[in-house]
């Protein structure tokens, strides 16, 4: 899950991401002005999400 089993998005392609959590009552978006050859989520992505589990915890 991206925050808690409660989470739901999507990723985009190119590196985007999206998603909301009702339990934490958060939600997240990644858009970024390039295309990465990606269909998961930009690893800068990934590190602002960790950093929002931190500061919820």
């Amino acid at each position: 899950p991206l925050l808690t089993p409660a989470s739901f998005g999507h990723p985009g392609r190119g590196g985007a991401l999206g998603f909301a959590d009702p339990e934490s009552d958060i939600a997240f978006a990644y858009v970024t002005n390039g295309f990465r050859k990606t269909v998961t989520a930009d690893p800068r992505a990934q590190g602002l999400i960790r950093a929002l589990r931190a500061a919820l915890s």
